[in-house]
């Protein structure tokens, strides 16, 4: 469900905004889905999702797969750096981790593109601090749809009991 979902802010960012709203860059939420599934899951089933997420996104757009998966794994990591020393939860830090994540992936993008690729990505500053802004903005409405929706299909006593006590129960 969360792929599906992935592919519809991918569509959504790609295909309706721009015919909204032509004049301002699209919401990122492939992006903010990114960040919070890098900030709620487990790092380690995180990561291959991530990557996955980022192969599929390659699709939507003309971002090459070594630049997706390059800058997709610099945010992780740095975003699970700082995580793991900023204690806060909730929506407010959700708002704030989205709005660093979104500086560290157009920034990481950038650089990586510089080091990387033959024919390196332009700056763009003034559409790459919208996208951050516009991120910034929908961060906070869409926290709440990633929230119910990893309640209602991950549900903590699911994921923890142990096979004995499934059958048991049965």
């Amino acid at each position: 469900m969360f792929t599906m979902f992935f592919f519809l802010a991918c569509g959504f960012q790609t295909s309706f905004w721009p015919h909204l709203i032509p004049w301002i860059p699209g919401p990122q939420i492939w992006l903010l889905m990114i960040l919070f599934i890098t900030l709620k899951w487990s790092p380690l089933f995180a990561i291959f999702y991530i990557y996955f997420l980022g192969f599929c996104l390659t699709r939507f757009s003309h971002i090459p797969l070594k630049m997706i998966w390059s800058s997709l794994l610099l945010t992780f990591t740095l975003l699970l750096i700082i995580k793991n020393r900023v204690q806060m939860s909730g929506a407010f830090s959700f708002i704030l981790f989205c709005l660093g994540g979104s500086v560290i992936f157009q920034v990481g993008y950038v650089v990586l593109s510089q080091l990387i690729e033959h024919t390196p990505t332009t700056l763009m500053f003034l559409d790459r601090l919208l996208q951050i802004l516009i991120n910034f903005i929908f961060s906070y409405p869409i926290y709440f749809v990633f929230e119910w929706f990893d309640e209602s299909l991950f549900k903590k006593e699911d994921w923890s009991r142990s096979p004995e006590k499934q059958e048991f129960e049965v």
